[in-house]
């Protein structure tokens, strides 16, 4: 008789822009960003952030979006607080300096390719974000890139506040 081996959930990784965009109901990409979120939040796969994100999140929030500091900082401590199913995690040192070899493979910003690091680092399948720069980096790292922002709304990303 063959052993069942227990089923692997799917890990992603989120940026900090699908973050801030959840946060914020009246951001044009929030109602394409709030189902996946949303899957990952009732346990359909795992969602590893890393654990400076919120803060980030809110600077975004505060300082690019202008929202009220006490709504933002509310809005971040609320959703932390009450996301049971959020992987938060840290980069180790050996990922650091993954970031840094992949940024020189690929020709890209160290700070896209630590998401990339992350990724590898955690074993997760693939990249949540709203940031079309990761198509072409998730293909050459063989992750799955997952925007779930139509084109057309993504340009409106850099008029909103």
């Amino acid at each position: 008789m063959l052993a069942r081996q227990p089923l692997q959930i799917e890990k992603k990784v989120w940026d900090v822009n699908v973050l801030a965009i959840y946060l914020v109901e009246d951001h044009p990409g929030h109602r394409y960003v709030a189902p996946i979120v949303d899957r990952g939040l009732r346990g359909e796969y795992v969602p590893v952030i890393l654990d400076i994100l919120p803060l980030r999140a809110y600077w975004i929030m505060e300082r690019k979006w202008k929202i009220d500091s006490d709504e933002a900082r509310a809005a971040v401590l609320d959703f932390v607080e009450k996301q049971e199913a959020l992987q938060f995690t840290s980069l180790r040192k050996e990922t650091i300096a993954e970031a840094f070899k992949l940024a020189e493979k690929f020709g890209h910003d160290v700070y896209d390719c630590t998401y990339i690091a992350l990724a590898k680092q955690e074993e997760t399948s693939a990249i949540v974000t709203t940031d079309t720069d990761f198509k072409e980096l998730c293909k050459k790292a063989g992750l799955k890139y997952e925007n779930p922002v139509p084109e057309k709304v993504l340009k409106k990303f850099k008029s909103y506040k």
